[in-house]
């Protein structure tokens, strides 16, 4: 069996300690009210939270305060969590990169895929200096960067009224690059809200953009946990949390698309062991991959960033497993659902 539970989360998040237009209470609040199990912070180049003392449990709500770390051209932006200090003086992506994991903690690559260019309010910020290692992971569905990304004409007014009806997919480029990556070896991937909430004023009007109820109902991150981890120990808690986000033991939603909790993306192996998405050291070898999710919508399998098998349903199973790059796909009302984290399968 399986031996893990599902818990589910929004990641990089903005507090009025750097660009963003909440503060942390209204930030936990919101969590809460939504029944969010976590939440991690990453504002720009501060730990405020941290030394404010708003890591913790807030009730059943698991609160972690990384930040985001930037090169000297304001590019290069990287997610740090698990850290206790900002690398203030590491100026260049494999320096932070580096600073990160020495310190104990993790990283991703931020919205890497940004590449508009036609908004000065809004610039983009991509990952730029391939010529790295040792990241943790990417964030491969970035909501702000997607529905931004489409504010091009007058006509857009409608997508600052409705935002997350526009929210569609991770862009093609980045999920072949992704695929990429993990051939060589395993490369997280996480889903980021990149909440701002921001608001616009134009005379005596004012308009928010995304408040942070309506961004919390957006992409989020679902982590497999083990079975008996505990939430009386945050430290330990914690620490799980980070490990799911390290080694891919998660999947990725959009949850305007539906409530994705309870979906189940599952590797069988010849001995019976079920293993989730993620990095693992296989006991036998893998004879198939099964789906489980709560709606009926279009289950995609991608080899090697290649669809090669969809099923209209809610449960698959995909056998004959051979050597590649695994991952799942979930299609629901013209946008992706889910995403699942890879199975790495490289048969001797």
């Amino acid at each position: 069996m399986l031996q893990y539970k599902e818990i589910c989360g929004a990641l990089h998040l903005h507090t009025t300690f750097s660009d963003g237009g909440v503060d942390y209470p209204a930030m936990i609040k919101t969590a809460q009210v939504l029944n969010l199990d976590f939440i991690v912070v990453t504002d720009h180049m501060t730990l405020q939270g941290l030394q404010s003392g708003y890591e913790g449990f807030h009730d059943t709500l698991a609160v972690l305060c990384g930040y985001e770390h930037n090169d000297r051209n304001n590019r290069n932006h990287y997610l740090a969590m698990g850290v206790n200090r900002v690398f203030t003086d590491a100026t260049e992506p494999q320096t932070y990169i580096d600073a990160v994991k020495g310190n104990g903690g993790i990283g991703f690559l931020a919205h890497p895929a940004e590449k508009r260019n036609y908004m000065a309010a809004f610039p983009a910020y991509p990952w730029t200096t391939w010529e790295i290692d040792r990241f943790d992971g990417i964030e491969i569905w970035n909501q702000f960067s997607d529905w931004v990304e489409q504010l091009r004409t007058w006509k857009s007014v409608i997508r600052l009224c409705f935002p997350r009806r526009f929210i569609k997919r991770a862009p093609q480029e980045l999920l072949k690059k992704w695929d990429e990556l993990n051939v060589s070896r395993y490369v997280s991937g996480v889903g980021g809200v990149d909440a701002h909430t921001m608001t616009y004023k134009k005379g005596l009007f004012t308009f928010k953009v995304f408040p942070i109820k309506v961004e919390l109902k957006g992409i989020r991150t679902h982590l497999y946990i083990p079975e008996n981890q505990t939430d009386n120990d945050f430290d330990n808690y914690k620490k799980t949390i980070l490990n799911s986000l390290k080694n891919g033991h998660s999947f990725i939603s959009n949850f305007r698309r539906g409530d994705a909790s309870g979906s189940v993306f599952t590797l069988v192996t010849k001995n019976g062991t079920m293993y989730p998405p993620g990095n693992f050291v296989y006991d036998s070898p893998p004879v198939a991959l099964q789906v489980s999710i709560p709606k009926t919508a279009e289950i995609r399998l991608i080899i090697d960033n290649i669809v090669v098998k969809t099923a209209c349903a809610r449960e698959a199973s995909f056998d004959s497993i051979a050597s590649g790059v695994y991952r799942i796909e979930v299609h629901r009302k013209d946008s992706v659902w889910m995403y699942s984290n890879p199975f790495r399968i490289f048969k001797v």
